[in-house]
């Protein structure tokens, strides 16, 4: 999940090509800093919150290699004093396969609607997710993975 051609490959729901702008691998540690695009729709409210109509961030990841645990972080490109997200990852081995674990929280600070406006983000987020872990299955299934 941090190889950069499998992430540039990634093509997920309503977000461009993913862009590695830096991996930096230490032994049993690798970080790693990607840019996305949103390429979707913006409701009325997001566009009159947010005042543009173009949507980026850089995910920051730290993936310790012995634990097969990461650490993200999301950095938005417009209005990052209002916006926090961030979270881990686990990865187990069980008997079916590989199980990701993610635990993460999104925050909005936007007054009167914070609340609605993460109702909003958060089924994207777990749609791109479940995608992400489709196409890494396929990715290692074909071999590029090792």
């Amino acid at each position: 999940m941090v190889d950069p051609e499998f992430l540039e490959g990634t093509r997920l729901p309503d977000v461009g090509p993913p862009r590695v702008l830096s991996r930096d691998d230490a032994g049993d540690t690798v970080t790693l800093r990607v840019k996305y695009e949103y390429t979707g729709g913006l409701d009325a409210l997001a566009r009159r919150v947010l005042r543009t109509g173009e949507v980026s961030w850089t995910q920051e990841t730290t993936l310790d290699r012995r634990s097969h645990h990461t650490d993200f972080r999301v950095v938005p490109d417009v209005y990052p004093d209002r916006f926090r997200c961030g979270g881990a990852m686990q990865l187990r081995s069980e008997e079916e396969g590989t199980v990701r674990t993610i635990d993460g929280e999104l925050r909005i600070k936007v007054p009167l609607f914070a609340g609605r406006a993460e109702g909003l983000i958060v089924p994207g987020l777990r749609s791109r997710m479940i995608r992400e872990a489709e196409l890494l299955a396929e990715w290692v299934k074909g071999g590029q993975g090792r």
